[in-house]
């Protein structure tokens, strides 16, 4: 895995926790469970879990996209890599 891809998957699981935290916070302001936070806070946290999460989504997709574009600009060869590095270890063995 390269860096490209370990950033989309970080940023698809912090997305999709983000989402989720938004949803669960909605879910109790509407079914009016007991809270120690404002309404309004409430309210702002959710719109800027849910938000952030889309953001960090959107940005996980694209970058998914682009390094999958690269890779099919740019395929590696891995019987080739490997035929390589035998001939080379067997050539320095002699």
């Amino acid at each position: 895995m390269n860096s490209s891809s370990n950033r989309s998957m970080l940023y698809g699981v912090v997305g999709g926790y983000l989402i989720y935290l938004a949803y669960e916070l909605g879910k109790n302001m509407v079914d009016n469970v007991p809270t120690t936070m404002p309404r309004w806070l409430n309210i702002l946290a959710v719109v800027a879990f849910a938000g952030i999460g889309v953001v960090l989504l959107v940005s996980a997709w694209k970058i998914w996209k682009k390094s999958r574009e690269d890779k099919d600009e740019n395929p590696v060869d891995l019987d080739a890599q490997e035929d390589g590095a035998k001939n080379e270890e067997s050539g320095s063995e002699k």
